[in-house]
């Protein structure tokens, strides 16, 4: 299968069987008015997806580990995220829902709530991006990266480098080398936070992280002020990726697009009835 042209207006989906579903590790508790600086209030729980690609030959790839045992059990993360309230029923991290090791694991950024489930996969191969790779050797507490080389194999991925190609006009890395699966630049909530392009048979998604946490973002809301000083690494970067996001959303009803948290959708990605 040929790669996508530099830019497109809106990607195809794949002519092979490729599927594709959401799943939920667990919760975050929160309040509106802490996610959106639209007025919105009241409580919410923001729902940990997962976003799990079937491709008929090269086995299971996960969007992002979500919570895992650790997280239900309290030994992560450290403090000062510890003082975070998490909500992992039994039965929802993505080990206990697939039951089997997923062959890689793609994370769009290295906070806590999107790497827990990475010590119940031992033997997955993870990629992260170069610079979020750096960044967690001095910037974040809650991402234990020498722990967690004893667990699974990272695969760094230098999206500047020479290999990168640009698709829908973002520096990008072909997963499997069929086109099918893209590893995105999408810079600005961690330093080399990443989105993931899925050309699954019937319609392509995308998942952007938390460069979204809910569609509210995709829309004209953006977090409040403070929760973005507190959360977000490059403000001018977040404004570029996140309009970029909404372009596409806006342009293409087609695409699934994945924001991290939408408490909305259902595993098919779309909002829930």
């Amino acid at each position: 299968m040929l790669p996508l042209p530099p830019v497109v207006a809106c990607p195809p989906p794949a002519q092979t069987d490729i599927s594709v579903e959401l799943i939920s590790t667990g919760g975050v508790p929160g309040d509106w008015k802490q996610i959106v600086d639209s007025g919105r209030s009241g409580p919410v729980e923001l729902p940990v997806w997962v976003g799990v690609i079937r491709h008929p030959e090269r086995g299971i790839t996960l969007v992002d580990a979500g919570l895992g045992e650790r997280n239900r059990s309290g030994e992560e993360p450290g403090f000062p995220f510890s003082l975070f309230d998490l909500n992992v029923p039994a039965g929802a991290t993505a080990m206990e829902q697939l039951g089997k090791v997923p062959e890689r694991v793609l994370l769009t950024h290295i906070h806590y709530d999107h790497v827990g489930g990475l010590w119940d996969l031992p033997g997955a191969e993870v990629w992260l991006s170069q610079a979020d790779w750096e960044a967690a050797a001095t910037e974040t507490a809650a991402f234990p990266t020498r722990a967690l080389g004893d667990i699974v194999r990272f695969h760094p991925v230098d999206l500047s480098g020479v290999g990168a190609k640009q698709v829908l006009g973002r520096p990008a890395v072909d997963v499997l080398g069929d086109g099918t699966i893209w590893y995105l630049s999408l810079p600005g909530h961690t330093p080399g936070a990443t989105g993931v392009l899925v050309r699954a048979e019937g319609a392509p998604w995308l998942f952007i992280g938390d460069t979204a946490w809910v569609d509210d973002h995709l829309g004209d809301a953006q977090r409040p002020w403070l929760t973005r000083r507190l959360v977000d690494a490059n403000q001018r970067d977040l404004r570029e990726s996140l309009a970029w996001a909404r372009t596409l959303k806006a342009s293409c009803p087609e695409l699934v697009v994945v924001a991290g948290h939408e408490p909305s959708l259902g595993r098919d990605g779309r909002p829930k009835d």
